[in-house]
């Protein structure tokens, strides 16, 4: 895989992802407070948009590690250094991303599914506090999606946004 190809991938993952990502969490924390934006509404969407953000992560994920691949030649980190530890860090808010992820997607969103079949909101009540769960989770979700970024740019680490 060359570079720039890896890159690309990783950018364009990270791009369809992280955006989408931290507006449905600005959405469904604020829909309530939103005239005419039914909160369910963005909830759906939300969960329709999951195969794509999967997708889009694993782009990222897998341009990440073959930039890393290609720039070192190994999976090896460094802590000598401010700018190593900081690459450390980004790469491990990615992991901690991911596995956010795998929770957001498995557990987070399963009552939401439960509550909301084809026919409608069998719960309303219970699908407002899993609603609220989800809130929650998406705004640590989106925390940790700048995180990223914001420490792979301080640390100057091209495999991960860096310069």
């Amino acid at each position: 895989m060359e570079l720039w190809l890896a890159l690309t991938l990783r950018d364009l993952g990270y791009l369809l992802y992280g955006g989408p990502l931290v507006a449905f969490a600005v959405l469904i924390t604020l829909g309530q407070r939103i005239p005419g934006l039914a909160p369910e509404a963005t909830v759906r969407t939300y969960r329709a948009w999951g195969p794509g953000l999967g997708l889009a992560l694993g782009a990222t994920i897998l341009g990440a590690l073959g930039a890393r691949w290609i720039q070192h030649g190994a999976f090896s980190w460094s802590f000598a250094g401010t700018a190593a530890q900081l690459d450390v860090a980004s790469w491990l808010a990615l992991l901690a991303l991911w596995v956010s992820n795998i929770k957001l997607e498995v557990w987070t969103l399963q009552p939401l599914r439960t509550l909301d079949p084809p026919s409608g909101i069998t719960d309303p009540a219970a699908y407002r506090h899993a609603t609220r769960s989800l809130a929650r989770h998406l705004a640590v979700h989106a925390v940790l999606v700048v995180a990223v970024v914001v420490l792979a740019r301080a640390a100057g680490s091209p495999a991960l946004f860096g310069a």
